[in-house]
């Protein structure tokens, strides 16, 4: 018996130890610090995001490292964005909202369609309190404390719910989505659709049917014309029922712009949508019209970038047993460059071994977690800081790699959005304080490339290499 067989072997006898407890997940739960720095990098010119490197301009810069956006009073206590995402939103701990960026389809749920610099109250919301947003393309979920669930953009694929009004296509001013009558308890939005886990654990989903990643059984593609080719796609304004998930209690969903992935309390991780680069899991590049189960991953969390995916969790041996002794991060999908080979199932990133992954969030093309008292962040064609490496540092790395200016900060939660990032970090007088503060300017218009833009915003971290943990050698 060689030592992989041992150490095999000895995973499954303490798995299988009779005082073991069932594997189960909780739904994961943000831990907030009494006191909270919203830190911010990449890029800030919302409405040129995603469209090439001159969106930087003086008035609205590429945040190359880490900058603190101040909100004046106000604890910060959730902020949101996503992979397909041009906008933000953060949440204080009296439930009061503030959005900002993109907003040409009244996204941001402010009553115009105004793009917005930096953060502005949303008083469509004020006297009610809200737990969580999430934020997709071009609308924007708003999920209250009580379990009330409200919906702000564009509404012609059904992302904004039922009450919109048909005559017209966006919502500017939140609404609300009705249909679930347990209550709304967590909220994920896609390109153009959502999904909603209610307070019993039930999986719900609404928008467009495209690509199948609303779970039903179907795309709903149908032809518009009779006379030639106009393809289009049924949309579903009422929240459904996941029928496939039907029965299970799930505490974890998310979106990508195109495939969806979900996390029963058994830690059985589902994903369905486009399969393309292998962003699913099933070793294919099919799509998938009903959840699949990921047979060899029991997940804890699971996000969606653009074309990848990735999930904390425990390797289920062949015999079914759950190593829940320890948890390693996975990754499928387009996870490194364009010219390297997709991972088409689940597969540990080698780099983080060791490490205690407590937030992570995935970006359009690029990934940022917090592990232990450290911020590593890493993806390909990065060009507008969204690593966080500063001025001087690389804009690219394939590799995990450690964001040198935060290294010993408690990071709570880390959004990532189409080529910018969140952190909530708490507020530490040696670090957080010491970063620069990015101070918004409204109004600013888009340009051309200015290289002199921003400049006292940058952070400049020298370049350094990531060590795995227990003082190994740095990796290149």
């Amino acid at each position: 018996m060689n030592a992989q067989e041992m150490y095999r072997k000895m995973l499954t006898k303490q798995s299988q130890s009779s005082d073991a407890p069932p594997f189960k997940v909780s739904a994961p739960a943000l831990s907030i610090p009494d006191d909270t720095t919203l830190v911010v990098f990449g890029g800030t010119n919302w409405d040129n995001l995603g469209k090439g490197k001159e969106a930087h301009t003086k008035s609205a810069p590429n945040l190359m490292g880490p900058c603190r956006l101040v909100l004046p009073g106000v604890k910060v206590a959730f902020v949101a964005t996503s992979s397909c995402s041009s906008h933000c939103i953060a949440l204080s701990a009296s439930g009061a909202a503030y959005a900002w960026g993109r907003n040409q389809c009244g996204q941001l749920g402010l009553g115009d369609t105004l793009t917005r610099a930096g953060p502005t109250e949303v008083t469509a919301l004020q006297g009610t309190p809200l737990s969580a947003a999430a934020t997709g393309k071009h609308h924007t979920l708003w999920l209250g404390a009580e379990g009330d669930l409200f919906a702000s953009g564009s509404s012609k694929e059904g992302c904004v719910g039922p009450s919109a009004d048909k005559r017209r296509e966006m919502e500017a001013t939140p609404v609300a989505v009705p249909g679930l009558a347990a209550g709304a308890a967590y909220v994920a939005a896609g390109g153009a659709h959502n999904l909603v886990i209610d307070r019993e654990g039930t999986l719900w989903a609404f928008g467009s049917s495209e690509c199948g990643v609303l779970g039903n059984g179907t795309d709903g593609q149908y032809n518009k014309s009779d006379s030639s080719i106009k393809l289009a796609y049924a949309t579903e304004a009422a929240p459904l029922k996941v029928p496939k998930l039907a029965g299970r209690k799930m505490v974890h969903a998310a979106c990508g712009p195109q495939h969806s992935a979900a996390v029963d309390e058994e830690g059985r991780c589902f994903t369905w949508g486009c399969g393309g680069y292998g962003r699913l899991g099933h070793k294919d590049q099919k799509d998938a019209w009903t959840p699949a189960e990921l047979p060899g991953l029991r997940a804890t969390r699971v996000v969606c970038g653009s074309a990848f995916t990735a999930a904390t969790g425990h390797a289920v041996l062949h015999s079914g047993v759950v190593c829940a002794s320890s948890s390693s991060l996975y990754m499928w999908g387009r996870v490194k460059s364009a010219s390297q080979n997709c991972w088409m199932s689940p597969t540990v990133e080698q780099d983080l071994s060791g490490w205690k992954v407590q937030a992570l969030a995935c970006g359009s093309v690029h990934t940022v977690v917090g592990a232990d008292s450290s911020v590593i962040s890493w993806g390909p064609a990065c060009s507008c800081g969204e690593l966080g490496y500063g001025e001087l540092g690389p804009k690219s790395s394939a590799r995990p790699k450690k964001v040198d200016l935060l290294e010993g900060a408690h990071v709570a939660q880390v959004a990532c959005g189409l080529a910018h990032t969140l952190l909530l970090a708490a507020t530490d007088s040696a670090i957080t304080d010491a970063l620069p503060e990015w101070k918004p300017v409204q109004g600013a218009a888009s340009g051309p490339s200015d290289a002199a833009g921003g400049a006292a915003a940058k952070g400049g971290a020298p370049k350094k290499t990531i060590a795995k943990k227990g003082g190994g050698k740095a990796k290149k």
